[in-house]
């Protein structure tokens, strides 16, 4: 969008121009179909400079006539008050991209509010809960999957755990909120976010004409959509694909097929475009699915995509299964995934402790390339599914992890007495003693602020100026110092 949709120039004059079509509504006897207002110069960047009060101009002119014919036939109109014209801004780029920012993060905190909110509720009322009157228990979740009806929502309450059932309550709660705003969007219907637009105008001391408050209102119904969906998106992943409801059927028989297939190579690109966009996958998810895959091309092998079979899949698991967290060490760097996981078994069977991929992950990698499989079967119907009934069973009667021990205050210690905050001598050399303390860095205020607040680091790191503020004593080092992610 234009950041001065309406300057203009004008046969027979040097002078730049602000041109604006009155609103239909707005015509009537006694008013031009359009409005011309001069900038007085022909320099481009005085017009523009100008630009804003002419527009403010028209504006408080356009609801000056919206409140004359909106007055009853017979009575004289009040005047509109002098001032009202300089009330008025223009909603420029850099205003409404500010806006829009501002409502994304209100996005994103509301939503945390409302789980936490919803959380506590839980706690005080487990039975409240079971009983759907905390939050609806998504029921309705039945869709049919390789010819079986399935529900995500039943495979947990066949051995149900508060918090697993909470989250997918909550889940789709958050899904069914964002395709009621897509369906607003599609119809035009701004209503709700009129209350929003005013309110983040207040806390901007801003007022702007009807036609830029329509403007702004359906930025904020995009911008709300885009922060729902790269929320749900984030879950996508814990959601998606993972019943798989079982089916007491013998194995078909593998027959080899007439008629090679495409590459899997030449194809995971494909798929990969085609289902980013059905299923809108931010950049972080696009680039996890196709290290997956490609994880999988590099343990079986590059094949035509028909020609994998059983045996494949069991491969990648038994690799899988097999793989370190930390791949990247010097112990195994430089190993290709097969030889880390023959390393692996080496060391672990000499008794080296090396602490494993999880359950989890694995998964998400089978489901990655199940998913691709099943979408190239939609392809070609000779394409076997090489990952069916592969996936890893997890005990669901409690809560795993790695036990956590707090930090000692001798720890700590250490911690606090390293470079960064005793002085170093660079950013870069942050490991290196020298004159250099980094008070404007990252490095020194998330361990700080983790250690107070006791948040979690991503909450940390997508701190502004703005959310911190100085209560209980007399500096203001937090409003000047931002951490950078």
């Amino acid at each position: 969008m234009a950041k001065f949709p309406y300057l203009t120039g004008r046969r027979g004059s040097q002078s730049l121009y602000y041109k604006r079509m009155v609103p239909l509504d707005l015509r009537g006897e006694g008013r031009p179909a359009q409005i011309w207002r001069s900038l007085g110069t022909a320099d481009r960047k005085k017009a523009e400079a100008a630009y804003g009060a002419k527009h403010a101009e028209v504006e408080a002119l356009f609801a000056k006539w919206r409140q004359h014919d909106a007055y009853p036939i017979g009575l004289v109109p009040p005047q509109v008050p002098a001032e009202t014209s300089s009330d008025f801004v223009p909603l420029t780029p850099a205003l409404l991209r500010r806006l829009a920012d501002a409502h994304y993060l209100n996005v994103y905190e509301d939503d945390f509010q409302w789980r936490g909110d919803l959380w506590k509720k839980v706690h005080e009322d487990e039975a409240a809960f079971w009983a759907g009157k905390i939050i609806k228990l998504p029921d309705d979740d039945w869709n049919e999957v390789k010819g079986q009806q399935s529900s995500y929502f039943a495979y947990l309450m066949e051995d149900p755990i508060l918090e697993e059932v909470f989250l997918y309550a909550v889940f789709r709660a958050r899904k069914a909120k964002l395709q009621r705003l897509q369906r607003q969007y599609q119809l035009g219907d701004g209503g709700d976010h009129a209350q929003i637009a005013d309110g983040l105008l207040r806390s901007k001391d801003v007022s702007l004409g009807d036609a830029d408050r329509s403007r702004l209102m359906r930025k904020l119904m995009e911008t709300e959509i885009k922060a729902l969906e790269d929320i749900t998106a984030g879950n996508e992943a814990s959601f998606d694909g993972i019943v798989e409801r079982e089916a007491a059927v013998e194995p078909p028989i593998q027959s080899v097929p007439t008629k090679p297939g495409e590459l899997m190579s030449l194809l995971v690109e494909k798929y990969i475009d085609d289902t980013s966009r059905e299923r809108k996958w931010p950049v972080k998810t696009i680039n996890r699915k196709r290290a997956e895959l490609r994880e999988f091309l590099e343990i079986v092998g590059d094949k035509p995509v028909n020609s994998y079979c059983q045996e494949d899949g069991v491969k990648f698991k038994d690799v899988q299964v097999s793989l370190p967290i930390h791949r990247m060490c010097a112990t195994f760097k430089g190993l290709t995934l097969e030889a880390t996981s023959q390393q692996v078994s080496k060391l672990r069977a000499a008794g080296n402790k090396i602490a494993l991929l999880s359950p989890l992950t694995i998964n998400d990698k089978i489901g990655t390339v199940l998913l691709f499989f099943d979408w190239a079967k939609s392809r070609d119907s000779s394409v076997v599914n090489p990952m069916d009934q592969q996936r890893m069973r997890r005990s669901r009667s409690k809560r795993q992890g790695t036990k956590r021990h707090p930090w000692t205050i001798e720890e700590l210690n250490r911690m606090f007495a390293a470079p960064i905050y005793t002085g170093c001598r660079s950013e870069y050399y942050w490991k290196k003693p020298g004159p250099q303390v980094l008070r404007h860095s990252a490095m020194y205020w998330v361990p700080l602020i983790a250690l107070f607040s006791g948040m979690r680091l991503g909450e940390i790191i997508q701190l502004q100026v703005a959310d911190v503020k100085c209560v209980g004593m007399k500096s203001d080092r937090a409003s000047r110092t931002k951490p950078r992610s």
